[in-house]
């Protein structure tokens, strides 16, 4: 077993699961985790945060009362670590790292992968659901965006090429009238290619997908501060609410 770990800032690492228990923490001059969460000056992280223990051919986790919390996400359903739960290949662990200005949350992503397992890959398609408030619809030909509620099309102005290259990725992933959530990777790698064509030097973190997503609400939102149509999965990344044509 591996655990992938992706920091607040989207820099990569990787570590070799042995045997248990291991733990996972902030460093302190007096004790040393097995799997370092750090720098981390502003301490989110707990200097004995979470244990991950295998037992009897399988792997479980335990938040040792952290004061910021463990999520624990399997497939599309992320929840607070309560008591001791088993990890599967693809499961998550997502722990507070940092928050943007605007406060929201940068976390520390923990990803168990299994090479002999039989299991889906850790991030399949995204989750759809139906929605039924205002959504947004997007006219591939012409390049042009529309906000739609209660069967009137409003075109959108003010989109900047970066903010085309969101919405167009993220519509194209659902049908009309659905609800589609991306994860944070998919979306940079969609704006920004994959790490290994980045520039040397240079790496794209969801500081700068945040960044792009505030230029979109100002565009698309009746009110960016309260987001109805490209909102926040927190831990996740952002679900686009997507509509067909007016009735």
């Amino acid at each position: 077993m591996t655990l992938r770990i992706s920091s607040p800032e989207g820099v990569m690492s990787g570590v070799e699961l042995g045997s248990g228990p291991i733990t996972v923490g902030r460093a302190s001059p007096d004790h040393a985790p097995d799997v370092e969460l750090g720098p981390d000056p502003q301490r989110w992280v707990g200097r004995l945060h979470c244990t991950l223990d295998f037992a009897d051919g399988m792997w479980s986790v335990t938040d040792n009362a952290s004061v910021n919390g463990t999520l624990l996400r399997h497939g599309d359903v992320t929840e607070r670590l309560q008591g001791r739960k088993r990890v599967q290949h693809g499961d998550k662990l997502l722990i507070l790292g940092d928050m943007t200005a605007d406060g929201e949350p940068l976390y520390w992503e923990l990803t168990f992968l299994d090479p002999h397992t039989t299991q889906p890959a850790p991030f399949g398609p995204p989750s759809e659901v139906r929605h039924t408030g205002p959504g947004l619809r997007y006219d591939w030909v012409a390049a042009r965006a529309y906000r739609v509620e209660n069967g009137v099309e409003t075109p959108i102005t003010g989109l900047r090429p970066q903010g085309h290259q969101l919405l167009r990725y993220m519509a194209g992933r659902g049908t009309g009238g659905e609800s589609v959530a991306c994860d944070h990777a998919a979306l940079i790698a969609a704006l920004w290619g994959p790490p290994e064509e980045w520039a040397p030097h240079r790496s794209y973190t969801r500081s700068d997908l945040a960044g792009v997503v505030r230029a979109v609400r100002r565009c698309i939102e009746v009110d960016p501060s309260r987001p109805r149509i490209l909102e926040t999965v927190t831990g996740i990344g952002y679900r686009l609410n997507v509509s067909g044509s007016p009735a």
